[in-house]
C-alpha cells in the first residue's frame, strides 16, 4: 500500500463510512479509510452481535468487555460515579453497536444551528440530506421522507407491539399526550413507535449499506486495527499523519484529512497534535501548533436515567426482532421555551444484559433531550496517548434537575394507569421513600444519571470565540484538515444523534 493519498479520513463510523462512499465516486481520487477496530470484509463474517439489532441478543457489541466497544469510563457529575460511556471500536463504528433508532431533531434545532453562524444548517437547509440518506419503508410517499437511500427506516407495525408497548402508549394517550405514529415527520410530538434502521432483525449501519456495495472500488483502501497517534503538521498545514498497527508505527501522507473519529477522538487526536488551548497540553511536551480553545469543550450529550418497575407474577420478555425500546414518548417540559426538550423510551425488557447501571424491572428510559448543561473532553493526566478524561457535568443546573423530577412524576403517573397496572407493580427505582422527597431525589439523581448515548460537541462549528471549524468542517486556522462528526454540532439535537451524523456527512460534502 502506498504512504500517499489524496484523502484520508480517521473512522469509519456513521459519518466516515459515508464520507468513504461519495468521495470515492471520484475516481481520480485515492481514499484511505482508517479504522482503530476490525474490518469485516463480507456480511458472512460479521459476528451475529454486530449484525444483528439488539431484539433477542443476551450480549450485544455495546457491553463493556465486547471487543467492537471502545468502553470509555466518564464522570458524570461532580459527586457523582464514573459511568460507562460505550462506542464502537469496529468498521461502522457506533452505527454497528447502536440501538438503530433513528430519529431526526426537530425543526428548531437545526435552524439553531444557523442561528449561531451556521446558515448552511437550516432545517430547509439539511430536509433533503435527510431524504437523501433514507430509505422510509412506512412513509416512501411523503415529501418529508426519502424512499431510495442507503439506510431503511422502519416501525414496528401496530398489530405487532408487545403488551407493554401497546399500554405505555394508551395511558400516555389517556393522560394528554398526542398520538403520534411519525416521529420523524416535522413538527411531530407526542408518544409512538420509534423509527428503526433495522429490517428485519439485520442494522443498518453505515458498514452494511453505505461500504459493503463499494468496497471493490480500486482507488478506496480500508486499513483497519490501525490507531492514529497524530497529525502531522508543516506549520498549520496537516501534511500527514503518525498511524501504529500491529505494533508497528508508520506515517501516512495526503493534502487533504478529515478526521471522524467521533466527539470523544476526534478533539483527543487535535489535542494531542497541538491544536486547542495550550494549557491543556504543553504539560504533556506537546508543541502547540493552533491556539483554539474550543477543543474538547462544549461536550454534550443526553443524560439519561432508568425508572423501573416490578413485573407483575408471571411477566415474560416478550420475543422480538425488533429493538425492546420501541416506543417513544416526546414531550416539552413544564415552562420550557424548547419543544421536545424530554424523551421517555419504554423497555419492555426486564434484563438488563450485565450491565450493573441497568436496574432489573421493566424500564422507562428518562431522558433530558437538551440539557443547559455542558463538559469537556481532556487529555489523560498521566498519558495524552491513554484514554482521555470525560467530564460531562450533566445537571449542574437547576432547571436540569427539576426536569428529571417533573419527568419521574410524570411516569409514576403512568405507571398507575389500569392498563399499565397489568404488567408492572410497584415502581422500584426510585422507591417510594425517595420519590416523596425531592432533596432525596435530587440526591437519587446525581447517583444514578448514566448517558444517553449522544456524545457531541466537542468541536463545534460556528464562528463565536469556542467555534473548532467552520460550517464547511474546516479548522479555523489549518490548512488540510477538516472535522466531521458529532463533535462538530453547535449543541445536541433533540433526538438521537446517528441520523444528524449521517445527515452531517451527506450535508457537508456538498459545502466543499
Amino acid at each position: 500500500m502506498s504512504n500517499i493519498f489524496d484523502t484520508v479520513i480517521v473512522g469509519s463510523g456513521s459519518a466516515g463510512s459515508i464520507l468513504a462512499n461519495r468521495l470515492s465516486e471520484d475516481t481520480s481520487r485515492n481514499i484511505l479509510l482508517i479504522e482503530a477496530g476490525n474490518d469485516y470484509s463480507n456480511l458472512e463474517s460479521i459476528p451475529e452481535n454486530v449484525y444483528y439489532g439488539h431484539g433477542n441478543l443476551e450480549m450485544p457489541a455495546s457491553q463493556e468487555l465486547d471487543p467492537h466497544n471502545w468502553a470509555y469510563k466518564g464522570e458524570s457529575t461532580k459527586d457523582g460515579p464514573f459511568i460507562r460511556i460505550p462506542r464502537g471500536k469496529v468498521i461502522g463504528g457506533s452505527s454497528s453497536i447502536n440501538a438503530q433508532i433513528l430519529l431526526r431533531g426537530v425543526r428548531e434545532d437545526y435552524d439553531r444551528w444557523a442561528e449561531f453562524g451556521n446558515e448552511h444548517w437550516s432545517f430547509e437547509k439539511v430536509l433533503p440530506y435527510f431524504k437523501k440518506f433514507e430509505n422510509d419503508i412506512d412513509y416512501s410517499n411523503e415529501d418529508y421522507h426519502g424512499n431510495s437511500g442507503y439506510i431503511k427506516v422502519k416501525r414496528v407495525p401496530e398489530q405487532e407491539w408487545d403488551d407493554v408497548h401497546r399500554a405505555f402508549y394508551n395511558s400516555c394517550v389517556d393522560y394528554g399526550f398526542p398520538a403520534c405514529p411519525d416521529h420523524n415527520k416535522p413538527d411531530s410530538t407526542g408518544v409512538g413507535p420509534l423509527g428503526f434502521n433495522q429490517i428485519d432483525g439485520v442494522r443498518q449501519s453505515t458498514s452494511i449499506t453505505y461500504l459493503a456495495d463499494i468496497r471493490h472500488r480500486p482507488n478506496l483502501n480500508i486499513k483497519s486495527n490501525t490507531y492514529v497517534k497524530k497529525i502531522i503538521f508543516e506549520g498549520t498545514k496537516a501534511i500527514g499523519l503518525e498511524l501504529e498497527s500491529n505494533n508497528q508505527k508508520f506515517n501516512i501522507y495526503s493534502d487533504d484529512i478529515i478526521l471522524s473519529a467521533g466527539a470523544i477522538e476526534s478533539p483527543k487526536l487535535l489535542l494531542n497534535s497541538g491544536v486547542g488551548d495550550p494549557e491543556k497540553f504543553i504539560k504533556h511536551g506537546i508543541n502547540p501548533v493552533i491556539d483554539l480553545p474550543g477543543v474538547g469543550k462544549n461536550l454534550r450529550d443526553h443524560p439519561m436515567v432508568y425508572v423501573a418497575w416490578e413485573p407483575t407474577e408471571g411477566y415474560i420478555n416478550p420475543k422480538t426482532n425488533y429493538s425492546r425500546v420501541a416506543m417513544g414518548l416526546r414531550y416539552t417540559s413544564n415552562d420550557s421555551n424548547f419543544i421536545n426538550d424530554m424523551i421517555v423510551y419504554m423497555n419492555s425488557s426486564t434484563r438488563n444484559n450485565g450491565n450493573p447501571e441497568v436496574p432489573e424491572g421493566i424500564k422507562a428510559n428518562l431522558t433530558l433531550n437538551l440539557e443547559e448543561s455542558s463538559g469537556e473532553v481532556f487529555l489523560n493526566d498521566d498519558n495524552p496517548d491513554d484514554y482521555p478524561k470525560l467530564f460531562y457535568n450533566y445537571l449542574s443546573t437547576e432547571n436540569d434537575i427539576n426536569r428529571f423530577i417533573e419527568g419521574i412524576k410524570i411516569l409514576e403517573k403512568i405507571g398507575e394507569h389500569n392498563e399499565f397496572q397489568k404488567y408492572v407493580g410497584e415502581m422500584l427505582h426510585p422507591d417510594i421513600s425517595i420519590r416523596k422527597d425531592d432533596k432525596l431525589l435530587k440526591k437519587w439523581l446525581h447517583g444514578k444519571m448514566v448517558t444517553g448515548h449522544h456524545s457531541s460537541g466537542t468541536c463545534k462549528m460556528g464562528n463565536d470565540p469556542l467555534a473548532v471549524v467552520d460550517q464547511s468542517g474546516s479548522v479555523i486556522g489549518a490548512q488540510n484538515l477538516k472535522v466531521v462528526d458529532a463533535s462538530i454540532m453547535p449543541d445536541c439535537i433533540r433526538a438521537n444523534t446517528n441520523a444528524t451524523v449521517m445527515l452531517i456527512a451527506e450535508r457537508i460534502i456538498d459545502l466543499w
